[in-house]
């Protein structure tokens, strides 16, 4: 009987392993367009984001502000670099991906580090404001964050059932961050929201 056990076992985690690959490996593809569809409108966010701050940020520290500001000159630069990466992890040779990846993971990791460095800055005078402009680059640092975790299930380093689930399902498509960020940012006005 324990033998029987012992063989399914196996067998179940072999069947596991092999979905879990053929996975990584069917959506290497559909990842980088995804990718670069969340990319493109994250870019977006970033304008909206600086926009509600200078309208509503009323009573935040120049200097914060001004950290804010070069913050979002920087995630642009980092989300076309990333872009860039992605085309060449299109391109490139096998044993180039897993490098590319890791380029990737640190271009976006340092900035929603440096996002997150400066959340604690945005003491806004008007309490309720600052809730709601806290939401809104919350929604961004959420897909940020939830992009990087993609970055070790393409590399295969994830093999827990639950945590692979767990990561895959925090990340939104280009298509829901949109609706998301465009629903905290409505309201601030529709001319906040990313067309």
């Amino acid at each position: 009987m324990r033998s029987h056990c012992v063989k399914f076992h196996r067998l179940y985690t072999s069947l596991f392993l092999f979905s879990l690959l053929f996975f990584i490996v069917g959506c290497t593809s559909a990842w980088t367009s995804q990718a670069s569809s969340i990319l493109t409108v994250l870019e977006a966010a970033v304008p909206s984001l600086l926009a509600i701050l200078s309208a509503f940020g009323v009573g935040l520290p120049t200097e914060s502000l001004t950290k804010i500001q070069a913050w979002g000159a920087d995630a642009s630069a980092a989300f076309l670099q990333v872009k860039t990466l992605i085309d060449e992890y299109n391109t490139a040779e096998a044993t180039a991906k897993p490098g590319l990846l890791t380029e990737i993971q640190s271009a976006l990791a340092v900035v929603t580090s440096n996002l997150k460095a400066l959340l604690p800055d945005l003491n806004v005078v008007n309490q309720t404001n600052q809730a709601k402009i806290i939401a809104v680059f919350t929604a961004v640092s959420s897909e940020l964050d939830a992009l990087i975790g993609l970055v070790p299930v393409l590399q295969g380093t994830v093999t827990d059932h639950e945590e692979l689930k767990t990561l895959l399902n925090s990340l939104k498509s280009a298509k829901e961050f949109k609706a998301d960020y465009n629903e905290k940012a409505a309201i601030f006005g529709e001319t906040y929201q990313i067309k």
